[in-house]
């Protein structure tokens, strides 16, 4: 891959400079192991590899021991048990020069490792989530990239740096993501039956999710769907975004919208293979909503920002993307539309009478490339939206890492804003 720097490397270095070991979660292919060899000048050992992966089950101490300085371990939920030894090994070194940075630990899916982490490494590491390219490190290429292109092809390292078909790219995606994660997470042996679950949740990316429905498409029961809606998000595939409610417990109560985390894979799965294609496609403005919210979810995980991301909704009114950061929100309808209508604004006055929601902003992001400051709210080209996102981040004391908006507005302008 060509070398760019990911947004989420400053926040590595300084959870480097506080913490024994840094664990990075994320999805396969979003660049958990380039950022970490990029970033950590420090040996390496992938455990996915099967004589190094038995060794660390079959002497841990003598794995960890041709390590005295750390190491980057590559796909630690291979080996969950090697956590506990990590554990030994730090805290016999606390308070010594060489107890902080010690090991950077990647893993691509998260229940064997995330109840390792919570027993063996509480209070021991940093945890940091790296997703695929926002559109801000895609500009890096400095590439013209339409809207359309964008969906279809979608965010990951390799398929942009490589040149790999779209098409290509994401079939051989889902190929590896159920051999390796899914029948290690489920110990199934019908994948085909999970791959058509996968397909059936891709024609509901980005809408209200009905777990029943679902099921009964798949030909499967209400618990099988949910759980595995579940390994979805653990193995950072998809991401649920929960509704807003005055009451947090109520968040966690009701049932939230689903997205893929990649608009590329979305498209992939409902059969979406080319730009042309997609123009005139029902899911056309689904999959457009899923970029912008992903958006919004990278540019928080990847500057380790406190901010939340929810759904608004109610029986009558739906405003798409609610961002909350240290008692104040930014209300955001997203639309496909490359023309702004003046009814988008509609259910964003709603929220003018919920004061216990604290909305400072109010922002419609679509598909269109004039940014203009009405009364009603900011109208914000697609392009620009991390950028403007960021501003508001930083304006409220939740984004935590230095950045240039100058050269982010110009990589941005650069790479898809038509005519320049």
């Amino acid at each position: 891959m060509a070398m760019i720097t990911r947004d989420l490397a400053p926040v590595l270095r300084d959870s480097l400079a506080r913490y024994p070991i840094v664990t990075i979660t994320g999805s396969r292919q979003a660049g958990k192991t380039t950022l970490a060899r990029a970033e950590v000048d420090k040996p390496y050992a992938n455990l996915e590899a099967p004589d190094i992966r038995a060794f660390a089950q079959e002497d841990p101490r003598g794995f960890l021991g041709q390590y005295p300085q750390g190491a980057i371990l590559d796909e630690v939920q291979q080996v969950p048990e090697l956590l506990s030894y990590l554990q030994v090994d730090v805290d016999a070194l606390a308070g010594s020069k060489q107890h902080l940075g010690r090991w950077v630990l990647t893993g691509s899916h998260q229940p064997q490792l995330r109840d390792a982490l919570a027993q063996s490494l509480a209070g021991r590491t940093a945890l940091l989530q790296l997703m695929p390219l926002s559109l801000g490190e895609l500009a890096h290429w400095q590439r013209p990239y339409g809207l359309d292109e964008l969906l279809v092809s979608g965010c990951y390292p390799r398929l942009h740096d490589a040149g790999i078909p779209a098409h290509q790219f994401h079939a051989d995606y889902v190929g590896t993501y159920l051999e390796r994660d899914v029948r290690h997470i489920l110990r199934v042996a019908d994948l085909g039956l999970f791959q058509r679950f996968l397909g059936f949740f891709a024609g509901r990316h980005g809408q209200p999710m009905n777990y029943a429905q679902l099921a009964a498409d798949v030909g499967i029961d209400q618990t099988t769907a949910k759980a595995w809606c579940g390994v979805l998000e653990a193995s950072h595939v998809a991401m649920p975004l929960r509704p807003w409610f005055a009451n947090i417990g109520k968040r966690l109560a009701k049932s939230p919208k689903w997205y893929l985390c990649d608009s590329g894979l979305a498209a992939h799965l409902i059969g979406v293979t080319s730009s042309r294609h997609l123009a005139t496609h029902s899911h056309r403005g689904h999959l457009f909503e899923g970029l912008m919210v992903s958006e919004a979810s990278k540019v928080i995980a990847h500057a380790g920002s406190p901010a939340r991301c929810h759904v608004f909704s109610t029986p009558r009114e739906e405003v798409d993307l609610l961002v909350e950061a240290n008692g104040k929100t930014l209300a955001i309808e997203i639309k496909s539309g490359a023309t702004v209508a003046s009814d988008w604004f509609k259910n964003l006055k709603v929220l003018t009478d919920i004061p216990q929601m604290g909305v400072s902003a109010r922002m419609v992001v679509y598909g269109g490339n004039v940014e203009q400051r009405r009364s009603q709210g900011h109208v914000c080209p697609w392009w620009l939206f991390p950028l403007r996102l960021s501003e508001w981040l930083q304006a409220h004391d939740a984004l935590p890492i230095a950045w240039s908006a100058s050269s982010l507005e110009q990589r941005l302008r650069a790479s898809y804003q038509p005519g320049v």
